[in-house]
């Protein structure tokens, strides 16, 4: 597993989003980074791309990480039943 410090390191360079936001989305659980092995860690786009819409949601909203992330999830799963109801459309 990659040390957090090297975790956090790759998320700024990726996402160009300020390390001490990644930090305290770590801290704070809003972003998980798990692997499928135990030991080691997969930051797929998924994380990416919930790291971007999370500084976007708190941004613009003026709210703090753990209301973004309340907001993110629940953006989430509208987008789920949104296309689960498309499917069972057809």
């Amino acid at each position: 597993m990659k040390p957090r410090r090297e975790q956090v390191e790759y998320l700024v360079e990726v996402t160009r989003i300020e390390a001490a936001f990644i930090e305290e989305c770590l801290e704070c659980g809003a972003v998980e980074l798990k692997g499928s092995d135990p030991g080691s860690v997969e930051i797929t786009p998924s994380h990416l791309a919930k790291l971007r819409r999370l500084q976007r949601i708190c941004r613009d909203l003026d709210v703090d990480i753990l209301a973004g992330s309340i907001i993110v999830d629940l953006l989430d799963r509208v987008d789920e039943m949104e296309r689960e109801l498309k499917w069972r459309r057809r």
